[in-house]
Order: structure tokens, then C-alpha cells, then sequence
């Protein structure tokens, strides 16, 4: 497969946004800049250059089908701070289509996704499965 690029992305992380996250989760208020932790993830999709959706069609991968998150993990160099933009970079780490005892085979997407606005801030790694297409 040709490498394919993902356009860079970016994300407001607003105070407003941090308190209602907050509030849903139940998770004690901000008392400083720092961002609820999630927000790794929040601003990683959200902040995609295109929507998981769009870039799973530009790959050929079956959306409709229901993919599932495997797997997320995600690093920090700094905490995120409220009120900033953060650029969102992503690359497709390795796509693979492995065989299946659900599915018969499935498709396998590793992407890595950083937030970084003068300093890098986090990554975010995802294994997303979608069920291969049976067109």
C-alpha cells in the first residue's frame, strides 16, 4: 500500500469544554491550566485532519461495518492546557489484513496521533479492527 497522508488537523482545547468533561465525569474541578487527561484523545480524533470516517473510505477500509477500538495507548511530554490551539499530526503506522475466526478477515489500522502547539505534548496510538469488506 502507498503511504497515504493524513492532512494535519487542528484543535481548540477550551476551559468551557474542560469544565463540562469534567463535570460528566464526575472528576474534581480544574485549579490550574491543565487539561483533564482525556483530552489526549478527545483532541486526537477531534482534531483529525479528516473524520474517521472520511479516512477510513480513502483507505478502503469497511466503516459501516462497525470497527472496533482494540487498543489506545497514550503518552505524555506535558500536560495539555486549556485555551490553546493544538496542531494535530497523524500517520498511518501500519495497515494489515489478518485473518479472522469472527469475521474471516479483518483489517487492521495502527495510527499515531500527536498534539503538540509550541512544545510536543502527547501521542496517542490507536489499533482500530474493521471487519473486512465482503464486496
Amino acid at each position: 500500500m502507498d503511504q497515504f497522508a493524513i492532512p494535519d488537523g487542528r484543535y481548540l482545547l477550551s476551559a468551557g469544554m474542560d469544565d463540562l468533561v469534567r463535570r460528566m465525569a464526575q472528576a474534581p474541578a480544574r485549579t490550574d491550566q491543565r487539561a483533564h487527561p482525556i483530552f489526549a484523545f478527545v483532541a486526537a480524533l477531534g482534531g483529525l485532519g479528516l473524520k474517521i470516517a472520511d479516512l477510513s473510505a480513502a483507505l478502503g477500509l469497511a466503516f459501516e461495518r462497525g470497527p472496533v477500538l482494540a487498543r489506545c495507548r497514550i503518552g505524555y511530554n506535558a500536560p495539555l492546557l486549556v485555551d490553546r490551539h493544538y496542531d494535530v499530526r497523524a500517520d498511518i503506522e501500519a495497515l494489515e489484513r489478518k485473518p479472522s475466526r469472527t469475521f474471516g478477515a479483518a483489517d487492521h489500522l495502527h495510527l499515531s496521533i500527536r498534539l503538540s502547539d509550541d512544545y510536543p505534548r502527547s501521542q496517542t496510538r490507536l489499533h482500530i479492527i474493521y471487519p473486512a469488506d465482503r464486496a
